[in-house]
């Protein structure tokens, strides 16, 4: 089906639309008689409408216009209009993105309770620890499907994301597809936004877990407390008997995560590093691995302990767990290196940023440079954090555009030097390919360059166009570097 059609309910598993929505406040049809259901006054119409309550546009404001269409059923927040026609059923709801979350699965005859799924929120490390706990999955013959930030599998095809939780019905679909295809397992990379929007309603988890809690997204949640507060309500989608993971932070060599459940915990901790890796233990409870691993960063170990830890929930064998670790493929923009001691990171908050530096840091022989920026029209107050945690760790520190959007980059870059302070390296320039040539200048062999920011996106977004730009691409044109 797609969107400009609605959803079909014929021949789906629908029954008695009460079992989702509960007894209507109108009866004027028969609730078991609906055939489409549709949510934009720009599909073609059916005969049952819910009016979601978005951002910007309530879709409430197009119920006239679907009764004069035809459309006999209604689902919205508001109540019934005071002399409804005769044959009009009504549901009230009180949340008309839940209700629709939860009627789009219904539809699709509720792949999601088919397969286990795997939920992966946190404020950095997402796409990561889910492309890890896929490999994990995949060693398992589990068939695996994953949806993150940077790419989808579904039914056994890859294809890049537009976004990093797609929008319910999307998910109902995407999942139907799976299932009918084959597939045994699915892992989610979820946001606090879809959470909030109840995108991932209506989808049970057998695990899930919050693989880090920083700063981020203010702009939408108003505060950390908040935007802590909704990556913990995914809790209530795990079932009965799963694990719902929070991080522990115990010591620069160790990692943990505690069930927010049983109280239950787990370990990883680092024995040796270097440059090409680390040697850590992982411990649970009842088992414990020693795991070589070919990424140096805390970070990493973090997810790979995340990723463990719900793999075992799900009973999947150590041996698996850690062949699908040393197996899994990196994700790119994340660490990449693109040539000799030039990285390219996603790390877009403050405790990504300096994450990511902290392991240059500790790689580093020579001199330590970092370029980045922090987009336009999104959360301002981590500018200057971020700009403070730069001159923290960073020798030379290059300051340029990353999606400025609307905002002025200037008054950007402005922001962020509030943070610099007195650092005595610090060079600007709002063309970020110009800014990245300045940063390669020079670069010796012991030195590092870390460029943040954009990782794995391959557009600049400036006064509401975006613009082809690859960071990677970038570097290897100034570099010559062919792939």
């Amino acid at each position: 089906m797609v969107k400009g059609n609605g959803i079909s309910l014929i021949d789906s598993a629908t029954g008695d639309l009460q079992e989702v929505l509960g007894a209507p406040l109108l009866s004027g049809s028969q609730t078991d008689s609906f055939k489409c259901l549709t949510w934009d006054d720009r599909q073609a119409p059916g005969d049952l409408f819910i009016a979601i309550r978005g951002t910007v546009h309530d879709g409430a404001a197009s119920i006239p216009q679907m009764l004069e269409l035809g459309v006999r059923g209604i689902i919205s927040e508001n109540e019934p209009p005071a002399n409804p026609p005769a044959d009009l059923t009504w549901w009230q709801v009180e949340n008309s993105r839940e209700a629709f979350a939860r009627l789009v699965h219904h539809a699709w005859g509720e792949p999601a309770a088919q397969i286990p799924v795997f939920g992966i929120t946190g404020t950095n490390g997402k796409s990561s620890t889910v492309h890890l706990l896929a490999s994990i999955l995949d060693v398992a013959n589990m068939n695996p499907g994953w949806v993150t930030t940077v790419d989808q599998r579904i039914a056994g095809a890859c294809r890049e994301s537009s976004c990093t939780t797609p929008s319910a019905d999307q998910l109902a679909l995407s999942l139907r597809e799976h299932v009918e295809s084959g597939g045994r397992s699915m892992v989610l990379e979820i946001s606090s936004h879809a959470i909030h929007q109840h995108r991932v309603t209506g989808i049970p988890l057998v695990a899930a877990a919050v693989t880090q809690l920083g700063r981020d997204h203010l702009d939408y949640h108003g505060t950390v407390e908040e935007y802590h507060a909704v990556k913990k309500e995914l809790r209530h989608q795990v079932r009965e008997g799963g694990v719902f993971l929070l991080p522990d932070h115990v010591d620069k060599d160790t990692v943990a995560f505690e069930d927010l459940f049983t109280g239950r915990r787990w370990t990883g901790k680092v024995l040796q590093q270097n440059a090409k890796g680390v040697r850590a233990i992982l411990q649970g409870a009842d088992w414990e691995f020693e795991l070589n691993w070919n990424r140096p960063a805390r970070h990493d170990l973090s997810n790979a302990l995340c990723a463990t830890v719900l793999a075992d929930s799900a009973g999947i064998s150590v041996a698996c767990i850690r062949e699908g670790l040393v197996s899994a493929k990196p994700v790119p923009g994340r660490m990449e290196e693109v040539s000799r001691g030039v990285f390219v990171d996603y790390a877009h908050t403050p405790d990504a940023l300096e994450s990511a530096l902290k392991v240059c840091r500790e790689i580093c022989r020579g001199e330590l440079r970092v370029l980045f920026g922090c987009g336009g029209d999104r959360d301002q107050g981590k500018r200057s954090q971020m700009g403070k945690v730069a001159a923290d760790h960073a020798d030379a520190i290059f300051l340029t555009d990353d999606n400025p959007r609307s905002e002025s980059s200037d008054q950007i870059l402005e922001q962020i030097l509030v943070g610099v302070g007195d650092h005595p390296r610090v060079e600007k320039n709002t063309d970020r390919r110009q800014a990245i040539g300045t940063a390669l200048q020079n670069l010796r062999e012991e030195d590092i360059l870390l460029i943040a920011g954009k990782g794995h996106e391959t557009t600049q977004e400036i006064r509401g166009e975006k613009f082809p730009f690859d960071d990677c691409e970038v570097v290897r044109d100034w570099l010559g570097v062919t792939t």
